[in-house]
């Protein structure tokens, strides 16, 4: 067994190694050439004195700081976001950590004004690191488009060009705000008619039979019965989706024989993104036959019919697009209902200055309008609070084009450069009281925000890769949480929510919540 694993290491390194020299071979520099930008005039220090915990892995580090003296094991990935504060306390705001197993370095970067650095140096086609290689790997082998959110370059633009013009038109969203008050209200019912008064309620399965019919009426304008007949299917697609991030995160952080040789916890893999994939593509072709043949306005075109008909997209391109937003959707909007929830729950005093403000707004059974949604500041500084103190990803992650200085330091161009955001938005440098839920700090009738630099809240990312479906979440977040404090006294009475490293920062602890009706 020893002989086949030796073997295998041998095939990885040089098949790493191949991949390095065709690299080097196919540079972006011969597209883009490189341009230093004016700070790197000052003579920086090398890339090789950058501090960090030296050549070992991230999981060595992890050891390391945590004063760890057990095995490797699930735990610690688990932990990595606590890990990622650790490396900014001991080494400063630039970090460099040896991923290991012909990973190359990563560069930490927690000081906003570095992150402004690396963001000046976009362009229009922002190179990062895949969310996650084993999608990125799964799909090649299916020999499918990796998706938007593993793309670079012209084939990332292009698709993201039609994502653009589609989601960001002026009505887009607010095109779906009828369809967003009725997945509301059928939640408050499901919730009414499904559980006694005195039942808790898991916000893990519903939050998610939620996020699932939100994500559906977005990209294929079809309700998926996520609340009635689907809801057996409904669990199990979204127990499939958080699987796939769970094991994407164990395989992130070992050694990646999965790329050369079938591994048990690849052929699980595999399974589940097969199962994915499958009932995706049932409700992609379904929606690309229903809404291809539709005429009128394009200013009133919902967005999936929109992206249906615009004729320099092929059917593949369309099914790229539909699949990256609908996992995407699917896998943060539901995380991020449970933690405003408890937010609200441990909050009472502010859970009630939410309920007046909505009830001035609207009745219980008034659907919300723009107009009424603009006469929610609170709420809505409720939600990006929440989104400050539980960031659902660790990290924003660049592969600048050309060479930086950062923190004084010469980062060479091709190096990957993770922002991490989760670390600076609990940091007392930007922040009063960091760990306190103060939804009041962004409200301008309290003065600016305590909030000391525009690149220390980035809730959604920056720049040309900014998150898509931003409006989209917000509005979805917006309205749902308006009839739910309207309807319910909401409690839970388990210990703190915290957050665990599954891929994204998804929600550790008990998720029961208990809903009293109030009307």
């Amino acid at each position: 067994m020893e002989r086949l694993y030796l073997k295998l290491a041998v095939r990885y390194l040089r098949s790493c190694r191949l991949l390095s020299s065709a690299a080097a071979t196919t540079s972006i520099d011969s597209v883009n050439p490189k341009v230093v930008p004016p700070e790197a005039a000052i003579d920086p220090k090398p890339f090789s004195s950058i501090p960090g915990p030296g050549r070992i892995s991230m999981i060595g580090a992890l050891r390391k700081l945590r004063s760890s003296t057990k095995t490797f094991d699930e735990a610690e990935i688990r932990g990595y976001f606590d890990a990622l504060a650790d490396l900014q306390k001991i080494y400063g705001d630039l970090v460099k950590v040896e991923q290991g197993w012909g990973r190359g370095s990563v560069v930490h970067v927690f000081d906003p004004e570095d992150s402004k650095t690396v963001f000046n140096a976009d362009g229009r086609q922002p190179h990062i690191v895949p969310l996650q290689e084993t999608t990125q790997k799964y799909r090649e082998m299916k020999k499918m488009n990796p998706g938007l959110g593993n793309l670079n370059g012209e084939e990332w633009y292009r698709l993201r060009s039609a994502v653009q013009q589609a989601m960001m038109r002026p009505q887009a969203v607010l095109q779906y705000l009828p369809f967003v008050n009725q997945v509301a209200d059928d939640l408050v019912k499901h919730i009414k008619e499904s559980l006694d008064p005195k039942e808790e309620a898991d916000m893990r399965r519903i939050a998610g039979r939620w996020a699932l019919e939100a994500a559906g009426l977005t990209v294929f304008e079809k309700r998926l019965g996520s609340f009635g007949e689907n809801v057996k299917w409904a669990d199990n697609l979204v127990d499939i989706n958080r699987e796939i991030f769970r094991l994407s995160a164990k395989l992130k952080f070992v050694a990646p024989f999965y790329k050369v040789v079938s591994t048990p916890k690849w052929r699980k893999m595999v399974g589940l993104e097969d199962a994915f994939y499958k009932e995706a593509t049932k409700l992609i072709n379904e929606a690309i036959e229903k809404l291809g043949n539709e005429t009128g306005n394009e200013e009133e075109m919902f967005f999936a019919s929109h992206l249906v008909n615009k004729k320099e997209l092929t059917k593949k391109d369309i099914s790229v697009i539909m699949l990256s937003l609908f996992s995407d959707g699917l896998s943060t909007t539901a995380p991020m209902l449970i933690y405003n929830l408890y937010n609200l729950a441990a909050n009472k005093e502010i859970q009630q200055q939410v309920r007046d403000e909505v009830n001035k707004v609207a009745k219980p059974w008034e659907p919300f309008t723009p107009e009424k949604l603009t006469k929610l500041p609170f709420l809505k500084a409720c939600i990006k609070e929440t989104f400050r103190l539980f960031p659902i990803g660790t990290e924003i992650s660049r592969i600048s084009q050309v060479d930086l200085v950062l923190s004084g330091y010469k980062v060479p161009a091709g190096t990957p450069i993770d922002i991490n955001t989760n670390v600076l938005m609990r940091s007392t440098r930007f922040f009063t009281d960091p760990n306190e839920f103060r939804p009041q700090r962004w409200l301008r009738s309290e003065g600016k925000p305590s909030q000391a630099h525009p690149f220390a809240f980035l809730p959604f990312g920056f720049g040309p890769r900014m998150c898509a479906g931003r409006r989209f979440a917000e509005q979805d977040l917006q309205v749902v949480l308006a009839r739910l404090v309207s309807a319910f006294a909401i409690q839970h009475r388990y210990s703190p929510l915290t957050q665990v490293y599954e891929t994204l920062l998804l929600p550790d602890g008990n998720c029961h919540f208990t809903f009293t009706p109030i009307y």
